[in-house]
């Protein structure tokens, strides 16, 4: 018979890429196909299911298979349970000390080291009698599991079948997690995965998923939430390394179902009725949108509608109306007879827009939507953006978009960037109405407005975004800075609702090293390459900004439509005088852009476009906040350069870290050409476990296989 460790090495010799963390071992291969998971928590008392479904492709039966599921390592279980094909069967937990050694006895059998992802962590253990020849054995498991909050924090950790270096897909993977708390949930989010969140108002509580099909594993899934009795939840999540400077992530988010305290707003809908507006049923959509907005209006709010073409027109000259029903009724009957026709006067219609707001503390904001260049009055949009700066003297929130390809993007970009807004863009095929309606129902509901937020007890620096405005309903703000210094510190946060000032004070730990939230400095880098960007396109190029944007590019993995050469196959990323070629690269593609849209001349159909796709897809990252946008952003990058192939064949995101493939290696973005003393680990040596076991915050490192690293301030590579 065939021990546990002999299993493990005839899987691992014949079939080296087949291996999961819910993984089988075998005589002969088997395939994960579907992971479902759904964790119910009430007050931080977690009950976790796990489904894997084992798929046998083989032309005979496999008997006797052995069954492992990760499990966090000091997780506290109760009432667990395995059924295996409907059956309950016994299982065992295997502590770190036992599941480290099943991995050690994969690799030293010649396997492959993508396991070791897993290297510290806890397994449950079952047999498997039987798996049929073309059949599928469905494994499930449950267990009760105590979560300990950090600072407040609750996290979770799951869905890690398939390591990422394996590059094994799954037909189907899901996560639904139901959370019920008796003080109010806030601050719910995941550094890994687009996540959707919705409010379960009969029960009070709050449901979590995400689910996809032939789903490439990218990272384990993690989840973070928070109870708070603030109106508003401010948390803080730190990383900081030996002899460096930290870097932090601050959440706020109100309390999830809290209406009472929603602010009255002043809202101008300034909208494109030019004749470009007939194509693909624009004009229909953009109407569509008005109606959603002005029947979602809320009592205490007071509104008006521009529209423009030839010349810029108003429903009330009387200025701004209350959302009564009578008014609201005299709104839908004026985008009844809205008809698209004429040129597109854009700056009179901002002009006029502006001017409908008094001289108060109420918030203040323009929806604006155009689907094309200005051709009446000024054209040029830097002298738009001028003109506009001009015309808000009472700092109104404009928030733009661009519907269709033939807009000017840059000034879409630059006009919410200016006024504290934000841009979306719509494509000839996508439902303007339902777009516009969703991103109102978010921002229709102030809660806070005119914030501001100050730290005491350690230094913070390079704090972006470098200006936060107002909290909406259903809305999550997160600030990103270094920090210098360690211990207790507290955070101040004001603001006002309906023109009262509120202050709120949060306790916060920063710490003198810490390893976990290592995806704080990878966000942190992104949003300062989005600041720089910003910087480089609204005042013109310069030479530092650009070197910094690379640096931080390179270092950790942000490709962005300006530094796309990072995903290209042919790039060097290590070598004599590479940063300064990078630049060059990037400072050559700014140059095009300012040269596009700074001129005199009006840019081409084929500047138009380009710069459209490039603003969709830097707005890929900032709009989703998790580790997943990353690879998102660079694999959009990748098709429109127009390789073929996944990104994940290109670069790696480990932790804190990014892995670029060079020359049949994994090469940490951290090593420079000329580098001495590097030191040769040998796959499954005995130097090699030794380092292992001395060093296990670098295990994700070594289950790269073919890798070259840094640890400590030595530089490792392991070789066959």
């Amino acid at each position: 018979m065939l021990r546990t460790s002999q299993l493990a090495g005839l899987i691992c010799l014949l079939f080296p890429n087949l291996l999961w963390a819910c993984f089988m071992q075998a005589p002969l291969p088997v395939q994960v196909t579907l992971d479902r998971i759904e964790v119910e928590i009430v007050d931080g008392i977690a009950i976790k299911s796990y489904e894997c479904h084992f798929r046998n492709p083989n032309g005979g039966a496999i008997v006797g298979g052995i069954c492992y599921m990760e499990v966090a390592p000091g997780a506290q279980i109760d009432n667990m349970a395995m059924v295996v094909n409907g059956t309950t069967v016994e299982a065992e937990l295997l502590d770190v000390e036992k599941a480290n050694q099943v991995f050690q006895d994969i690799v030293k059998n010649g396997g492959s080291p993508a396991l070791l992802e897993y290297y510290g962590n806890q397994l449950i253990r079952t047999t498997v009698p039987s798996v049929p020849a073309g059949g599928t054995v469905i494994v499930k498991l449950q267990y009760t599991q105590p979560l300990r909050a950090d600072d407040g924090v609750y996290r979770l950790r799951m869905l890690n079948t398939n390591p990422k270096m394996a590059m094994q897909m799954l037909e189907h993977a899901s996560i639904d997690i139901t959370i019920r708390s008796t003080d109010p949930v806030t601050n719910v989010y995941s550094p890994t995965h687009n996540i959707e969140v919705e409010e379960l108002t009969e029960t009070d509580g709050i449901h979590v998923t995400w689910s996809q099909d032939n789903y490439m594993p990218e990272n384990a899934f993690v989840f973070y939430y928070a109870t708070a009795q603030n109106p508003v939840g401010l948390n803080v999540l730190t990383h900081k390394e030996a002899d460096e400077d930290g870097h932090f992530m601050m959440m706020l988010a109100p309390r999830l179902g809290d209406e009472s305290e929603i602010a009255a707003k002043d809202i101008v809908f300034c909208v494109d009725t030019s004749g470009s507006m007939l194509k693909d049923g624009k004009m229909d959509q953009a109407q569509a949108a008005l109606r959603h907005c002005i029947r979602a209006l809320r009592p205490g709010d007071r509104f008006n509608i521009v529209s423009f073409s030839t010349e810029a027109r108003v429903l009330a000259r009387e200025g701004l109306l209350d959302a009564t029903e009578e008014n609201q009724a005299r709104a839908l009957r004026y985008i009844d007879k809205l008809r698209a026709r004429g040129g597109t006067a854009i700056l009179e219609s901002l002009q006029l827009s502006l001017g409908q707001f008094e001289d108060d503390a109420r918030l203040k904001m323009v929806f604006f939507a155009t689907d094309g260049l200005p051709t009446i009055g000024e054209q040029q949009g830097d002298a738009i953006l001028a003109e506009v700066r001009k015309a808000n003297h009472h700092d109104a929130r404009i928030f733009t978009f661009g519907e269709g390809l033939e807009v000017n993007a840059r000034m879409l970009d630059l006009l919410a960037y200016e006024n504290h807004g934000d841009v979306d863009y719509i494509l000839p095929r996508e439902d303007i109405a339902s777009k516009i309606a969703r991103y109102f129902d978010k921002v229709g509901s102030p809660l806070l407005t005119d914030l501001e937020v100050e730290v005491s007890g350690v230094e913070v620096s390079e704090v972006y975004p470098r200006v936060i405005r107002d909290l909406f309903k259903g809305e999550q703000i997160m600030i990103f800075g270094r920090f210098e210094g360690s211990g207790e510190a507290t955070i101040t946060l004001t603001g006002k609702v309906n023109g009262q000032e509120r202050t709120f004070q949060y306790a916060a730990v920063f710490p003198e090293k810490t390893g976990t939230h290592d995806f704080v400095p990878r966000l942190w880098a992104g949003r300062k390459v989005e600041f720089l960007l910003g910087q480089v396109r609204q005042n013109g190029e310069d030479s530092e900004l650009i070197d910094e944007i690379v640096r931080l590019a390179k270092l950790h993995g942000i490709v962005t439509p300006y530094t796309a050469f990072l995903a290209a196959p042919d790039t060097v990323l290590f070598g004599e005088g590479t940063v300064a070629g990078l630049a060059n690269t990037l400072s050559d593609d700014l140059e095009r852009e300012l040269k596009d849209f700074g001129g005199l001349a009006a840019p081409t159909a084929e500047a138009l476009g380009r710069e459209v796709d490039e603003s969709r897809r830097l707005a890929a990252g900032r709009d989703r906040p998790d580790g997943g946008a990353f690879y998102l952003r660079a694999q959009l990058e990748l098709d429109a350069l127009g390789y073929g192939g996944t990104i994940l064949d290109r670069m790696r995101l480990v932790g804190n870290r990014t892995f670029y493939q060079q020359a049949g290696r994994w090469v940490d973005s951290r090593f420079e050409t000329g580098s001495e003393d590097i030191i040769t680990l040998t796959k499954g040596s005995d130097a090699f476990f030794e380092f292992l076991a001395d060093n296990t915050e670098a295990v994700p490192y070594l289950a790269m296989d073919h890798v070259l690293f840094e640890h400590a301030g030595r530089f490792y590579e392991v070789v066959e």
